[in-house]
């Protein structure tokens, strides 16, 4: 089974288990949803689902009389728009994520997400007459406040690509295990997060026959569940060719192992490791700046230089695989350099 498929596989499961622990006509809810949502769309509703029938019987006495699983459509008729405001306030109480942590709360943008999660369930019961009307359209939406956009400025990213390729900033425990495959490994990766925007989860989902060397494109499977494909400038398929003649076969992987990107046991990358080893190369590199650089800001950063270059959000829009362009707005800074940077984009 391919890397994707799996990955789809088991998010499907996780919200199929989840499902199965609330009430029967959120299972309705989901079987009706499951043709055109992908496996991590629905993990996500059926995730924030359950935190909101959790709530509902640790918050009322009326509910606390039942398991979740036996709340009924009447009891659902019976919420107003007070109830959903009283559960979004509780999100953004602190609270305590274990007795030796420090507390959480849940940001504007997770909230969003949690509206939407209600708001598609309550619109599917109204639907079908289970309920008079949806509680969750009465309820005003805030606003999500702009986050300084974090990303690499252009000697930054040198200083981080030499720290990779040549190991010379990392710690001599650290240097010990900067082979010659780890370099081009380590390297090649993050050539493709600069040169091409894509996620963690689709590089690390990567596989040898998803390259074209001879179109220039790398095929990715996006998080909307469809493929795509991204461009690779002439530099970064250098170095990805180098990498997977020179530097994957030193992994040995089994001769039926697809992944591009490989850990040492020659099995596919995972995602944390790509995170650590991101982190690693940051501290050592670009301290100031490490505990803010993930690989998703290596994606920003090759959102910014696109934008600052081309000043079209459209095009970079389709770079990034946004199905929508308020997606892409988020990377839109204000700063007098973008806004010079465009100034003359307008002129024939």
């Amino acid at each position: 089974m391919k890397y994707k498929d799996q990955k789809e596989n088991e998010a499907r499961l996780k919200a199929d288990a989840i499902s199965k622990e609330l009430p029967s006509f959120v299972r309705q809810f989901f079987m009706q949803e499951e043709n055109h949502l992908s496996g991590m769309t629905l993990y996500s509703y059926a995730s924030q689902l359950r935190t909101f029938f959790q709530y509902l019987r640790e918050s009322s006495p009326y509910f606390a009389k039942k398991e979740v699983i036996q709340i009924t459509t009447d009891d659902m008729d019976a919420l107003t728009d007070a109830d959903i405001a009283e559960f979004l306030h509780d999100l953004r109480m602190p609270k305590k994520r274990s007795s030796n942590a420090g507390e959480s709360v849940c940001s504007e943008t997770t909230i969003m997400h949690y509206m939407v999660s209600l708001n598609r369930l309550f619109n599917y019961l109204a639907a079908h007459r289970y309920i008079k009307a949806n509680p969750v359209e009465l309820i005003k939406r805030g606003r999500v406040k702009k986050k300084e956009i974090i990303y690499l400025e252009k000697d930054e990213k040198k200083e981080l690509l030499d720290t990779v390729a040549t190991g010379e900033k990392l710690t001599k425990n650290q240097q010990k295990f900067h082979d010659i495959k780890a370099s081009k490994r380590d390297t090649a990766i993050c050539t493709v997060f600069l040169d091409t925007g894509i996620r963690v989860s689709e590089l690390v989902g990567m596989n040898l026959n998803d390259i074209n060397f001879t179109k220039h494109g790398i095929r990715v499977f996006r998080k909307g569940g469809n493929f795509d494909t991204v461009y690779m400038s002439d530099h970064a398929e250098a170095v990805l060719a180098d990498y997977i003649e020179n530097g994957r076969p030193y992994y040995k992987p089994a001769e039926k192992e697809e992944a591009v990107f490989l850990n040492r046991s020659g099995e596919r990358i995972s995602v944390r490791a790509i995170q650590k080893l991101v982190k690693k190369y940051m501290l050592s590199s670009v301290p100031d700046k490490a505990e803010k650089i993930t690989p998703h800001k290596l994606r920003t950063t090759f959102a910014e230089n696109m934008l600052l270059k081309t000043g079209d959000v459209e095009k970079v829009q389709k770079l990034m695989g946004h199905s929508a362009i308020s997606s892409t707005m988020h990377y839109v800074t204000s700063t007098e350099e973008a806004i010079e940077a465009v100034r003359n984009l307008s002129q024939d």
